[in-house]
């Protein structure tokens, strides 16, 4: 694994949560399911991929999954934090790692598939990002995107997380066209547990201690081992063609044009 560093400035994000993050994400229901998803989209939509980069690969725990699942697949990650690189250079062997600004990508047609997980809401300039991403792309290539949806939902766990937005379906889809893609998938997932994720958004508006963003890391094992079948239903559902309006979180797959 090749480890490139250059002089970036750290926003977006709190970099004391990495270690909580390296520590949870593989026994975590959500990025687990998460995973599962993105590694059927990989092989799905995009058979022919020979060149994958992640934007904002946080400490690589998606990385590392694609890593197992398509051991011939040339792997790329890039984070703006190194904290985060720190780590991610700790979880996967053969993905070459960057610290990269994603507003200011420095790659041109390089890519087949350049995917981007929960990243896009904490950056102000997201319509730059997605035409850096374009840009990356060689031609025909594709994206992969996870966002948070539906801004009723917005709480302290975005103040505290540092999010700029949670997106509309449409505002996203509007946001990818106008960079130069053509969307060809987009569900919602999280659609299940939805009404849960509604009263733990409402209860922590009125909540006037201290607010741990990290608290939804926090959950029993039993509840873990619960909502992860859960969500396992829906990847089963989405799997078999099952398209939701709505849910906590969007996915999307897009095409340069």
């Amino acid at each position: 694994m090749l480890l490139l560093i250059s002089n970036k400035v750290n926003a977006g994000f709190e970099v004391s949560h990495f270690e909580k993050l390296a520590s949870s994400e593989e026994k975590h229901f959500w990025f687990r399911i998460r995973n599962k998803l993105i590694l059927w989209v990989l092989g799905k939509y995009f058979k022919n991929t020979n060149k994958f980069l992640e934007i904002g690969c946080g400490t690589g725990f998606v990385l590392s999954g694609i890593e197992k699942e398509f051991p011939s697949l040339d792997l790329y990650g890039s984070e703006i934090h190194q904290e985060g690189l720190r780590f991610a250079s700790k979880r996967v062997s053969r993905a070459k790692l960057f610290q990269i600004d994603a507003t200011s990508i420095p790659f041109k047609e390089e890519f087949d598939v350049i995917g981007s997980f929960d990243v896009l809401e904490h950056i102000k300039q997201d319509e730059k990002v997605l035409c850096e991403i374009n840009k990356a792309l060689k031609s025909g290539g594709g994206i992969i995107l996870t966002v948070p949806q539906h801004p009723f939902l917005w709480s302290r766990y975005d103040e505290e997380g540092h999010h700029v937005r949670r997106y509309t379906a449409l505002e996203l889809k509007t946001k990818v066209e106008y960079a130069g893609f053509k969307v060809i998938y987009m569900t919602s997932f999280v659609f299940l547990l939805l009404p849960l994720v509604i009263v733990s958004r409402l209860m922590s508006r009125f909540k006037k201690e201290q607010y741990d963003v990290l608290s939804e890391l926090k959950i029993g094992k039993s509840m873990n081992f619960f909502f992860e079948k859960i969500l396992f239903i829906e990847y089963c559902m989405i799997k078999l063609g099952f398209k939701s309006p709505i849910g906590s979180s969007l996915l999307l797959i897009a095409k340069k044009i």
